[in-house]
């Protein structure tokens, strides 16, 4: 994604949870976030937050604007994130307008837009049972 920096920010005042998020610089010290933060869930991939830039460190002052996206996210079983099933799976989401990651191998975080014709609930769960059955 042109434009996009990797940017240290902290959630938290005493500067303990600083994480290294890409960006899209929107304007003077605001950002859309174009992954999914670790350390606030409140937080989501698209959405545009405001920073007040201290030392070197970004730190989240608001959320300006959310994302319009619906974040969903299962835990997966090795076997099953490095499925074909998966693959398969997030290259519709991509297809339908959503985005996708996989955090740490397993955690599985897709994003949707509102009103998408994927069934992201029922796709999930009929790969899970498949994984588990």
């Amino acid at each position: 994604m042109p434009g996009t920096v990797g940017l240290h920010i902290c959630f938290d005042e005493q500067g303990r949870e600083i994480e290294v998020l890409d960006v899209n610089r929107v304007d003077k010290d605001i950002y859309r976030i174009e992954e999914t933060p670790i350390f606030n869930p409140g937080i989501a991939l698209g959405d545009i937050i405001r920073v007040s830039e201290r030392e070197g460190i970004a730190y989240y002052v608001e959320t300006v604007e959310k994302s319009g996206l619906v974040r969903y996210a299962w835990l997966l079983s090795k076997e099953a994130a490095a499925s074909g099933e998966i693959r398969s799976f997030t290259e519709r989401v991509t297809e339908h307008g959503g985005r996708w990651e996989q955090i740490f191998g397993g955690l599985l975080v897709i994003y949707l837009p509102k009103h998408s014709l994927v069934d992201a609930e029922l796709e999930m769960s009929q790969i899970i049972e498949h994984f588990e059955g």
